[in-house]
């Protein structure tokens, strides 16, 4: 009970807290208090307009996925359970993917596809070599400017060094799918402009 009690009694700061925020967005605040049967703390805050949700995520959900429609990206990962993770997340953001764990698959799919690969997401250790050699050899194969992004959980300076001599970007892992989504969206409109 003792325990209780102490924390029942806290530091004190809360309505301190409530009444600065109040002040600084402009929204009232009222106390109702009687002796021997407690206080009631109240914040007016205004009302907004209603939004349409609907019709927003609609439209949030068409646009986002503009972007990486009709772009060919390569995934190279050992880990199956990754690589799954990573097709999935891009063919639901409308990418054609070819998801293989070797770089031997990868560059026979390439060449299977008929056509140019928006971007290369590969794995730094691989079960044979590692990703950076990957990268390299594929873009001999089918194109020096090829983007390419080398994924990786090692945060060394001599991976980050190798990566940035082949003009390579690194995102370690856990790779945050927003830094993910944003890198291959510039990478495919890069390729649309010089389409045209």
């Amino acid at each position: 009970l003792e325990q209780g009690a102490r924390i029942a009694r806290g530091l004190g700061l809360g309505l301190s807290i409530v009444e600065r925020l109040a002040r600084v967005l402009n929204h009232g605040i009222a106390l109702d208090s009687t002796s021997g049967g407690g206080s009631v703390f109240s914040v007016t805050v205004p009302t907004a307009k209603a939004v349409n949700y609907t019709a927003a995520v609609t439209t949030a959900t068409s646009l986002s996925r503009t972007p990486m429609s009709g772009s060919l990206v390569v995934c190279i990962e050992n880990d199956p359970a990754i690589l799954d993770g990573m097709r999935t997340l891009l063919a639901a953001w409308d990418a054609k993917v070819i998801a293989v764990t070797d770089p031997d698959a990868a560059i026979e799919a390439i060449g299977a596809a008929g056509r140019a690969v928006t971007g290369l997401l590969v794995d730094y250790h691989l079960d044979r070599g590692n990703g950076i050699a990957a990268i390299r050899d594929i873009r001999r194969r089918f194109g020096e400017n090829i983007p390419a992004i080398l994924i990786t959980a090692d945060r060394s300076p001599h991976v980050r060094a190798a990566a940035r001599e082949e003009n390579v970007t690194v995102l370690n892992k856990p790779v945050k799918p927003a830094s993910l989504r944003a890198l291959l969206g510039q990478w495919r409109s890069q390729q649309m402009v010089a389409a045209e």
